[in-house]
């Protein structure tokens, strides 16, 4: 008789606990919630400086943070901050230019974080290169098109993207060829590629692992300018967050920096091995691993996760961007950046 009123007092007991932990659930459902990963969808240009993204997701990093990363690809910048500024996607790992030009029409997005720095380079190839003998001048250009009896086509994404501005910098600022002998011909980055190897471009602006695919498969495309000397310490690509997603969800986009910082770190230790992991998202089917660790080693893959650095070119190229006409209206540079997240990762 004392056995089973003991078995009915814990039997009890528990059926109370249990009633207790639902009433509390019903009454703090955040707590339920505590350990549910935070869903962000997030954007991104098909383009080696997107690789730290693809790595923090394949190596489950993100999962690890309590994550849940949707990626979504875009063929350009202006396209992809479309998106995001309709709230269709909450992060972007994009060309710094077209967040600021957003942002200076009303967008709330903000810079959280770098990814890579000085990553175009303007490649040639056919008659165009061989005239010009890998150096390009007004003069060289304007003698190319008096002798073919055309102008020059040269291929780029769409006016306010990094690539556009950085290539009108080049041509008009550095080089200063005449623009009457230059056509600028907007396309998406993959048919930029495609365009400059069937030869209907005489040039295009391109940016690893690109520049490797196309050199293997032309070992004639030559480079007419670095990332320094198209643009010295030229903008790259960052990440850039909606604010309503940084208000609701701050501690997750800190741990989901420190993972893009660790994946930063992976890739100048272990080519290799960032390489198979990128591959997975960037270029299977269409590359071997060898080719991505190629570029990875190349001297135009420079990956920056701390933003603090790239205000001031930025702020240059923002100027320039306004001068052409490709931004609107003054665009405060420093006050589109918010350090917050990558300084709480970035704390030692």
């Amino acid at each position: 008789m004392t056995a089973l009123t003991r078995r009915s007092a814990m039997l009890a007991v528990a059926a109370v606990a249990s009633l207790t932990a639902a009433s509390l659930t019903a009454l703090t459902p955040g707590a339920a919630r505590a350990a549910d990963p935070v869903k962000l969808e997030v954007g991104y240009i098909p383009i080696l400086a997107a690789a730290p993204l693809f790595i923090l997701e394949g190596e489950g990093w993100a999962r690890e943070a309590g994550i849940d990363l949707k990626l979504t690809k875009f063929e350009s910048g202006p396209h992809a901050i479309q998106a995001m500024a309709a709230g269709k996607i909450d992060l972007l790992y994009a060309g710094v230019a077209p967040v600021l030009v957003a942002r200076s029409k009303g967008a709330d997005v903000s810079v959280i974080a770098n990814s890579a720095v000085e990553e175009m380079v303007v490649a040639s190839r056919g008659e165009f290169a061989k005239a010009l003998g890998g150096k390009a001048t007004a003069e060289s250009i304007a003698k190319f098109v008096a002798d073919s009896g055309r102008k020059v086509k040269i291929g780029t994404q769409p006016p306010g993207s990094v690539p556009d501005t950085v290539l009108r910098h080049w041509l008009f600022k550095v080089v200063k060829a005449d623009p009457a002998n230059v056509e600028i011909i907007s396309m998406g980055i993959e048919k930029t590629q495609q365009a400059l190897l069937a030869g209907a471009l005489d040039a295009a602006t391109i940016r690893e692992p690109t520049v490797t695919v196309t050199q293997k498969v032309d070992p004639n495309v030559g480079l007419l300018a670095t990332g320094a000397e198209m643009f010295p310490n030229q903008p790259g690509t960052v990440i850039a967050v909606r604010g309503p997603v940084a208000k609701e969800h701050g501690e997750a986009l800190t741990r989901l920096l420190k993972a893009h910082i660790r994946a930063v770190d992976q890739i100048a230790k272990d080519p290799a091995r960032s390489a198979k992991v990128a591959n997975e998202y960037l270029g299977k089917g269409l590359m071997e691993p060898a080719t991505l660790e190629s570029a990875f080693r190349s001297p135009g893959s420079k990956f920056v996760a701390d933003p603090h650095g790239v205000v001031p070119a930025v702020e240059q190229m923002m100027t320039y961007a306004k001068e052409i006409g490709s931004a609107e209206g003054t665009i405060p540079v420093a006050e589109a950046f918010d350090f917050r997240f990558y300084d709480a990762a970035a704390a030692k």
